[in-house]
C-alpha cells in the first residue's frame, strides 16, 4: 500500500477548496484543432465548476447585507415610514367627514349598549352624522338598562338635535328601560320585541354603606364640612332624615325632568306620562298599548322604515361608526396607565343618581 506524504496531501485538499484554474485547450480527439473543457485538478470533484461560477458564489459568500453594513440607515429608514404612516392614520380618523361609497346617501347606524356611563364616542359619532349631507337617516339600536342620570340626558340631547334635522327610527333589544327609553324618546318612530323590556321611568339612589364593617376592624374616619350637606350621603355614617329629605328633592327635581322627556317624545300629557312614571317596567306589548312605543318589530322593520322615509334603497350597508375610531388615543391612554372607570360617582363611594332599571 502506498502513503501519501503530508506535503501531498496539503495539496490535494487545497486544490479541492480553491477555485479551479481556467482549462488549458486541448486537441479534440481526432482533430486537428483544441476545445475548452476539463479542469487543471483531475480527480477534483469540483474541478468541473466554471471559473465565473465560482466567482459569483464567492462574491455573494462575502458580500453583507444592506442592513447589516448600514444598521443605522436601514432601521432609521423603516422607523421614519411607520412614524409617517401612523401620523396619516391619526389625521385620517380626526377627520369630521363621515366615511362613504362614492358619495352615496346612506343610513347610519348608532348603537346604544350596556350600562349607559361614557357617552363620548357615541357623541364623537352623531357629531360627525349630524355634519354629513350624505346621512339621509339615523338607526337607532338600543340594548340598555339605563345608567348615570347626567349620561342619560346627554344622550338624548344629542339624539334629539340629530332627530330634528333627519328621520331616526329606534329598534328596542331585549331591555329600553330607564336611561335607555330615554335615549328612545328622540325617535320619530319606535320599533319594540313582544317581549323587550322597557319603562321603569324614574330615579335611583344608591349610597353605600361600610360604617358597620369598619367598626368590626376598627377602622373610622372624621371628616370636617363648612355645611350640613357638604358630607350628606356619606357612606360612613346612616342616612339623617335632613339628608333624605336633600336627596328626595334632587331626585323629585331629575324625576319630573324624566316625565316631561317621555311627555314630550311621545305626544302624551303630563299627566298620562306620570301615571306611567311609578318605575315599573312593561313588555313591549304593553308598551304598545300605553303609547310608550310605536310598532312591533325588529332592527329589519325599522330600517324598512327608515328607507321609506328617505329613499336610501334598504339593500344599502349601514353606516356603522368605525371600530378603531381614536386608536392611537386610546394606546397612549393605556401606556400612561390612566383608564376610564365605569360608573364613576359608585367607585369612590359617593352617593350616585341613576335612570336605571
Amino acid at each position: 500500500m502506498e502513503y501519501e506524504s503530508f506535503e501531498e496531501k496539503q495539496e490535494r485538499c487545497a486544490a479541492a477548496v480553491s477555485p479551479p484554474a481556467p482549462p488549458e485547450p486541448r486537441a479534440a480527439e481526432g482533430t486537428g484543432r483544441t476545445e475548452e473543457g476539463g479542469a487543471s485538478c483531475q480527480g477534483c470533484p469540483l474541478g468541473h465548476i466554471p471559473l465565473p461560477v465560482w466567482q459569483e458564489g464567492m462574491r455573494r459568500l462575502l458580500h453583507r447585507p444592506f442592513r447589516k453594513r448600514h444598521p443605522i440607515v436601514f432601521w432609521g429608514g423603516w422607523l421614519t415610514l411607520i412614524a409617517v404612516i401612523v401620523v396619516c392614520l391619526a389625521a385620517g380618523s380626526d377627520s369630521d367627514d363621515v366615511p362613504s361609497t362614492f358619495g352615496e346617501s346612506r343610513i347610519a347606524f348608532v348603537e346604544i349598549s350596556g350600562v349607559i356611563d361614557n357617552t363620548k364616542p357615541t357623541l364623537e359619532w352623531l357629531r360627525r352624522i349630524e355634519k354629513s349631507d350624505a346621512v339621509k337617516g339615523i338607526l337607532l339600536r338600543v340594548d340598555s338598562p339605563g345608567g348615570g342620570v347626567g349620561a342619560s340626558q346627554e344622550l338624548y340631547a344629542a339624539l334629539k338635535r340629530v332627530g330634528a334635522k333627519k328621520p331616526l327610527a329606534v329598534s328596542m333589544g331585549a331591555t329600553a328601560a330607564s336611561g335607555g327609553l330615554m335615549a328612545s324618546m328622540a325617535g320619530q318612530r319606535i320599533f319594540a320585541g313582544p317581549s323587550t323590556v322597557t319603562g321603569s321611568i324614574g330615579v335611583r339612589m344608591d349610597i353605600p354603606q361600610v360604617k358597620a364593617l369598619l367598626d368590626k376592624v376598627g377602622v373610622g374616619r372624621e371628616t370636617l364640612v363648612t355645611g350640613p350637606y357638604k358630607d350628606a350621603g356619606s357612606a360612613l355614617r346612616p342616612l339623617s332624615e335632613r339628608d333624605r329629605a336633600y336627596f328626595e328633592g334632587l331626585m323629585h327635581d331629575m324625576h319630573e325632568q324624566f316625565v316631561a322627556i317621555v311627555a314630550e317624545g311621545r305626544g302624551m300629557s303630563a299627566e298620562a306620562a306620570q301615571a306611567l312614571a311609578d318605575g315599573r317596567a312593561f313588555t313591549g306589548r304593553e308598551a304598545l298599548k300605553l303609547g310608550l312605543i310605536d310598532a312591533l318589530g325588529d332592527q329589519d322593520d325599522a330600517h324598512a322604515w327608515l328607507a321609506e322615509k328617505t329613499g336610501v334603497p334598504k339593500k344599502r350597508k349601514l353606516l356603522a361608526c368605525p371600530k378603531d375610531e381614536k386608536w392611537y388615543k386610546d394606546l397612549l391612554t393605556s401606556l400612561l396607565g390612566i383608564t376610564p372607570g365605569s360608573m364613576g360617582l359608585e367607585a369612590t363611594g359617593t352617593p350616585a343618581f341613576s335612570y336605571r332599571f
